[in-house]
């Protein structure tokens, strides 16, 4: 494998998002484990713009707050343990992701957006204790047996941001959103 940049963003776009969607040459996902919680879809790559269904997708009809998430890699670092020989060993590549939660609210007090936000930011924070390895575990699939090795672990942690939000008028429309950066590590032969 001579990298997996595109694999990485998939996989955590996936394991939050849920099932594989595909339009206009791009791809995403939906009905997947937060979708209860308000996330409607995953998006593995920054979008210009999100029509308003996807922030509310698998809902309700009527529900008036939702989110979308999209994956970005920031710096990224590879580190390679040698053992022996001129080419064995294994090679760390660790990736700072970073989950942007945006939040679009028709609800009439900001604060019940804010508290949706919450509860989100907490399930999916649930969804990295549950699986470290984000659901990649197949030995079939990856050489090593699974694709992220580990994902929020040491020696980074996991970083939540700061919620913000704007809103268009009184009781009007609300945007708004939360960044969580976290590392996935990947193993492979080198």
């Amino acid at each position: 494998m001579s990298g997996d940049r595109q694999l990485v963003r998939e996989a955590v776009a996936a394991y939050f998002g849920g099932n594989l969607q595909t339009a206009d040459a791009g791809i995403y996902f939906q009905s997947g484990p937060l979708t209860s919680l308000g996330l409607g879809t995953a998006f593995p790559y920054k979008v210009k713009t999100a029509a308003d269904q996807f922030y509310t997708s698998g809902q309700a009809a009527g529900v008036s707050w939702g989110a979308v998430l999209t994956v970005r890699l920031k710096p990224q670092r590879i580190t390679r343990g040698a053992i022996a020989g001129k080419t064995s060993g294994w090679r760390l590549r660790r990736y700072t992701t970073l989950c942007d939660l945006e939040v679009l609210s028709y609800e009439p007090h900001l604060e019940v957006a804010e508290l949706g936000l919450d509860n989100l930011v907490d399930g999916l924070l649930g969804l990295i204790y549950a699986d470290r390895t984000l659901g990649t575990t197949d030995a079939g699939l990856y050489p090593t047996g699974r694709l992220i090795t580990q994902a929020g672990e040491m020696p980074g942690g996991i970083d939540i941001g700061e919620a913000e939000f704007t809103v268009d008028g009184d009781r009007g429309k609300a945007r708004g959103g939360i960044e969580i950066t976290f590392s996935c590590d990947t193993y492979v032969m080198a």
